[in-house]
């Protein structure tokens, strides 16, 4: 049996706008176990689930997220109109606090939580990650932080309980040498960076690197190739398309 699970991504991105309400309990309902949200810090130093600092991709509306609040913030949706059109007229975007609601009515699922470099940038390690672990420690016995930003995935390990994953910009020595340094408890990468497969379907001796991590390999929406990578050793394979590749009796283990 298959000891690789599946994370959606972002919740059932693929059918539902991303990194709301609605994305996040249709992957739970659809069976997801490992369910992943970015978040970014508003002015009011309250937190949104949105992956980009700018509403223009979500809403249509050419504004930052650093000038919303938990007041003006309801004023928008987050219909990704451009992809769905008019389908999901009406969601709004979601603040935090409701996910962490959500994820309380399925205590058995396991939030990923990636806090976006823009609010590092913008408000400071300390300042966000403080914050952030504060608002979560509700159900921190079961979540992960995850970070592009080294310094926020060390400053959750130093500070925390929390489990980690650290999310690789690039496939390279200097970033490993990062990873032993960190010890997260997951390492995280667009498997488009790794090594090209062998014409067996099989990476490079070692290209997955050993460690006391647990690899997740993300942007894998087929089933061959989820089934490809997870006999090459990822312990995670992150999906926008969640319910599809749970049909396969692969990832169908228990938990």
């Amino acid at each position: 049996m298959s000891t690789t699970q599946l994370i959606a991504h972002r919740g059932y991105s693929a059918k539902y706008p991303e990194n709301t309400l609605a994305s996040l309990e249709a992957a739970l309902t659809a069976g997801a176990h490992f369910v992943e949200f970015d978040v970014q810090m508003m002015a009011d130093d309250e937190f949104i689930l949105m992956h980009d600092a700018n509403l223009q991709r979500s809403s249509g509306i050419n504004k930052s997220v650093f000038s919303l609040t938990s007041q003006t913030v309801r004023n928008f949706q987050a219909d990704f109109y451009s992809l769905f059109s008019s389908k999901f007229s009406g969601i709004k975007i979601t603040q935090l606090d409701h996910a962490v609601s959500l994820f309380k009515q399925f205590p058995d699922a396991i939030p990923v939580v990636e806090i976006k470099e823009e609010s590092i940038q913008e408000y400071g390690v300390e300042h966000v990650m403080k914050k952030l672990l504060a608002d979560l420690n509700s159900i921190k016995d079961r979540c992960y932080i995850i970070s592009f930003n080294y310094d926020a995935i060390e400053y959750t390990i130093n500070n925390s309980d929390f489990k980690t994953g650290f999310v690789l910009h690039k496939y390279d020595t200097e970033h490993f040498n990062k990873v032993r340094e960190l010890q997260p408890d997951l390492l995280i990468c667009n498997y488009r960076k790794l090594p090209q497969l062998d014409d067996n379907g099989r990476l490079e001796e070692a290209a997955l690197w050993p460690g006391n991590w647990q690899w997740v390999l993300y942007e894998i929406d087929e089933t061959e190739l989820a089934l490809t990578y997870a006999k090459n050793g990822a312990a995670f394979i992150e999906t926008n398309n969640i319910e599809h590749l749970l049909h396969n009796s692969y990832f169908q283990t228990p938990h």
